[in-house]
């Protein structure tokens, strides 16, 4: 097994290692990957003889952390070890594992990455405790610091009985402090439920579809399928942007792989994901491309992610200054231009400043934005380009944009020109 992940041009983010069903974390500023392990690319059936731990600074190069085996837990050795999740409270790490779709166990752990010990010697979701199958966890915190655990299987492949049910977790967060309800959903969903809150939503998700409700114990109606996946998929928020971390095949339904991709959310609730980079990933991008889309960003300050007028979505300027970092972008060597598609309120305008790596490095560029008013709508988007020294051919960029007076600034795209 690598402990580490080469840069890949292509989803998944860890190829041909099995890494699957993942949920995604964000702990002391740092991504924590808790995942199921298919065991070889061979396997004619589900084969999971643990689950592993992996983190990541970037997104793009992840460590092993630790391989959690189930021959430390109540299971004992076993191929069951199905679909995980993990959550942090009280100064303690949890790591809740699927003893196949029978049982929910859960561990405790000091550290996120690794030392997870049983805490209970025993099933958390015996499977008794309901008319579903007790597996699949996933558990979420609310704004006001309660924990739930939802879990369930479909009811298409379980009878009439089976569905999503959710309990409130004790302050402990290895009891139940309820008894487990069944979650209403206007659909017949699937295995693997993850739960959300999006913009102040309850997003309840299975592979790539998504029911929204504004309580937590729903009712939740569908919304649609962002169709990024056909498996186990959850959802994070890191550096003021929206992610899906979701199942690849790897090439098969019983070796898969982890992809990442960035989320945008509608007014009206919808999610939108783009299918290059459910292709290509996070993080990186190709100066080839016709156009680098303003909300693939991986950080930003003073901006915020909103619909387009016409299509798409932008970013746009919060006040007087915001920043937007692309890490990654390659096949730069020979490009002497940047073009922004950009629409401004300002009546003196706007600049953006285009930086090597953040606003502390190497100033490259700067590319006046004139103000669009004198146009309807979308057609006040319009083209802007100044010239850049790019001094390597992979290049993170910082673009910090800059207004004076009132008025919004919006950026759909950018593009590099030779």
């Amino acid at each position: 097994m690598n402990t580490r992940a080469v840069i890949s041009k292509k989803n998944p983010i860890i190829s041909k290692q099995g890494v699957c069903d993942p949920h995604i974390h964000v702990f002391d500023g740092k991504l924590y990957l808790y995942a199921s392990h298919d065991f070889s690319r061979d396997n004619k059936n589900f084969c999971m003889k643990d689950w592993q731990i992996w983190s990541s600074k970037d997104a793009i190069l992840w460590e092993l952390e630790s391989v959690v085996r189930p021959e430390d837990f109540y299971m004992g050795s076993s191929n069951d070890c199905w679909a995980t999740d993990a959550a942090y409270k009280n100064g303690k790490y949890y790591f809740y594992f699927s003893n196949r779709n029978k049982q929910t166990g859960v561990a405790v752990s000091d550290k996120p990455g690794k030392g997870f010990k049983d805490a209970l010697g025993r099933p958390l979701l015996d499977g008794t405790l309901t008319t579903t199958r007790e597996y699949d966890p996933a558990v979420f915190t609310d704004d006001d610091g309660c924990s739930y655990i939802v879990f369930g299987s479909p009811v298409w492949a379980h009878g009439e009985g089976a569905g999503y049910f959710i309990a409130k977790l004790g302050d402990d967060m290895v009891t139940l402090d309820e008894k487990p309800r069944r979650l209403e959903v206007d659909h017949e969903c699937d295995d693997k439920a993850s739960l959300n809150k999006i913009g102040g939503t309850y997003y309840l998700t299975w592979a790539s579809f998504y029911a929204i409700s504004d309580h937590v114990y729903g009712p939740y109606k569908l919304m649609g399928n962002t169709g990024a996946s056909v498996d186990h998929g959850s959802y994070f928020e890191w550096h003021n942007q929206l992610f899906n971390a979701f199942t690849v095949l790897d090439p098969t339904k019983h070796f898969r792989g982890t992809g990442i991709c960035y989320v945008h959310q509608k007014k009206n609730k919808e999610l939108v994901v783009d299918p290059v980079i459910v292709e290509y990933g996070v993080g990186q991008y190709d100066g080839n491309w016709n156009k680098i889309e303003a909300e693939w960003y991986m950080q930003s300050t003073g901006i915020t992610k909103e619909e387009n007028l016409r299509f798409g979505f932008d970013v746009c300027l919060e006040n007087e200054k915001g920043s937007v970092i692309y890490p990654n972008i390659r096949n730069l060597d020979g490009k002497g231009e940047i073009a922004i598609y950009a629409a401004c309120e300002c009546i003196e305008g706007a600049t953006v400043e285009i930086y090597d790596g953040s606003e502390n490095g190497q100033l490259l560029g700067v590319c006046q934005i004139k103000n669009t008013t004198d146009t309807l709508r979308w057609r006040s988007y319009r083209l802007s380009t100044c010239k850049v020294n790019l001094v390597n051919d992979k290049m993170d960029i910082c673009l910090v944009i800059k207004k004076s007076g009132e008025g919004q600034v919006r950026i759909d795209f950018f593009r590099f020109d030779d």
